[in-house]
């Protein structure tokens, strides 16, 4: 969870998906209302997919009188693939059935960035803004409280990119991006450290998208930081190998820090590749099963292969199982999962065919 204020509208970073969330949201609404003598009541949820917790928190915050109001991109485009997406389109129209004209859920293809579903300053008298901790819930609650500048929104569709092409928006942009990249992993024994430089992180890059010379300055050893990592990526992508036809697979546990972005580039580059696997120690699977393998298509393919068909059909979406599937050209797995059901499913012939 990081706070702050964005122009003085008190902003929470969270994602709904415990109990314990839905109280901070509530606390946080209550304390914001408490303190803030020219809000309108209203509450912007933006880039927050509509999770059982989320829609739980905004029930919860209607029934004491606020006005909601949701905004997201996460909605299923097309024919739901799995039971993850018929989840969604359930939550989707409950959140539409409860919040009506004041709920807006978008797809990616119409929306790539949640900036693009506000105007810049439209909530700038809200009581808060609740939004996903990463640069879209960033950059989209920046430009609903009133900060913007010409190039966010075509920034904000890149920062919610594959890696690769994070880096590549207008200067300022491509500083948060560096900086993204080299965050320290997830570690569940120092659980509060990625997320407090995170939160360092983002208000440094706020202040610096203001002006602010010293926030700018500060960024001079991130992005040195971020220079070292690309080497490394690069000695890593030498060690990988082919695991299966066209799969390119980077062991990085016990490496040292890493841009995913430069590693991934470096093996889609290999001949043949339409698959790129790394396998390490840090993230929210390996978190709970020691081993992550992080599976992704390349750009080119992603409209032909679905990653979602490569699972059992009894495997869904849940880190506890070993599986984190929320789009079909991205899938996490646990080492178990990974031996079980996805390495033969990508050896067996014409899987792509079938994955399609």
């Amino acid at each position: 969870m990081i706070s702050f204020p964005l122009n003085n509208v008190p902003t929470l970073f969270i994602q709904g998906f415990t109990a314990d969330d839905v109280q901070t949201i509530l606390e946080f609404a209550r304390r914001a209302s408490s303190e803030r003598s020219d809000h309108d009541n209203t509450i912007l949820f933006i880039d927050t997919p509509p999770t059982v917790r989320t829609i739980e928190a905004i029930h919860k915050l209607t029934d004491e009188g606020y006005r909601v109001i949701f905004r997201d991109h996460h909605g299923c485009d097309g024919e739901p693939a799995d039971e993850g997406d018929r989840q969604r389109i359930k939550a989707a129209a409950k959140l539409e059935k409860l919040l009506g004209s004041d709920c807006t859920i978008s797809v990616r293809s119409l929306h790539p960035a949640c900036s693009t579903l506000v105007d810049v300053g439209e909530f700038k008298h809200a009581t808060a803004i609740v939004a996903d901790p990463d640069a879209d819930g960033l950059t989209a609650a920046m430009k609903a409280a009133g900060i913007f500048y010409p190039e966010l929104d075509e920034d904000a569709a890149k920062l919610d990119s594959e890696p690769s092409v994070q880096v590549t928006g207008s200067p300022i942009s491509s500083l948060l991006a560096k900086g993204i990249a080299t965050l320290p992993s997830y570690d569940p024994k120092l659980p509060k450290q990625r997320e407090q430089a995170q939160s360092k992180l983002f208000a440094q890059w706020v202040r610096a998208v203001q002006g602010d010379a010293k926030a700018m300055t500060a960024f001079e050893e991130i992005v040195s930081a971020y220079d070292s990592a690309t080497v490394s990526s690069r000695q890593i992508a030498v060690t990988a190998k082919e695991v299966a036809p066209g799969v390119m697979l980077a062991n990085v546990v016990d490496a040292p820090p890493f841009d995913v972005g430069t590693l991934l580039s470096e093996l889609e580059q290999k001949p043949g590749c339409l698959l790129t696997v790394i396998r390490k120690d840090k993230g929210p699977i390996a978190a709970l099963h020691g081993i992550q393998y992080s599976i992704s298509v390349r750009k080119s393919e992603q409209n032909r292969i679905n990653l979602k068909h490569l699972l059992a059909p009894h495997l869904r979406s849940d880190p506890n199982a070993g599986v984190i599937s929320n789009v079909s050209f991205v899938l996490h797995v646990s080492e178990d999962v990974w031996h079980e059901y996805i390495l033969p499913a990508l050896r067996a012939p014409d899987v792509f065919k079938k994955a399609n």
